[in-house]
């Protein structure tokens, strides 16, 4: 398998937003986590996005729920594209079908449930949580 290059800062705020049970931002995340992206232009964008997707593939492809459900909009939505890709990465790591498992509001908050839920476990957060250096 691939290794996926992984931006450590954005998924060490990740993980952290997870523990607390928080949501952020796009250009939140941008700004806290020093990523400095240019939100101006859509290139720029685009690799943001792309970065937080890898996290997400990174999480899943290990066993873990995807970290890019703790990054929505200002109105704590995420567009279709976003979660259809979420769907995608997750439908053989939680068995979901396109039959049963409507892509809204409620897949979103699942996702968020899980990431809580597996990094509020102390060994997994020593484990495969952010590194002290």
């Amino acid at each position: 398998m691939d290794e996926i290059y992984v931006n450590r800062e954005i998924r060490e705020m990740l993980i952290e937003l997870a523990v607390q049970n928080r949501t952020t931002t796009y250009s939140r995340l941008n700004t806290d986590s020093n990523a400095g992206y240019n939100y101006r232009e859509a290139e720029d964008r685009d690799s943001f996005t792309e970065d937080i997707e890898a996290i997400s593939m990174s999480e899943v492809r290990n066993g873990r729920p995807p970290l890019g459900c703790m990054v929505v909009f200002k109105s704590g939505s995420v567009t279709k594209p976003i979660l259809e890709s979420l769907f995608t990465m997750c439908q053989e790591f939680y068995d979901l079908s396109p039959e049963t498992t409507k892509l809204n509001s409620k897949f979103l908050k699942d996702l968020q449930a899980k990431c809580h839920e597996y990094w509020t476990i102390s060994d997994n957060y020593q484990e495969f949580g952010p590194r002290k250096m």
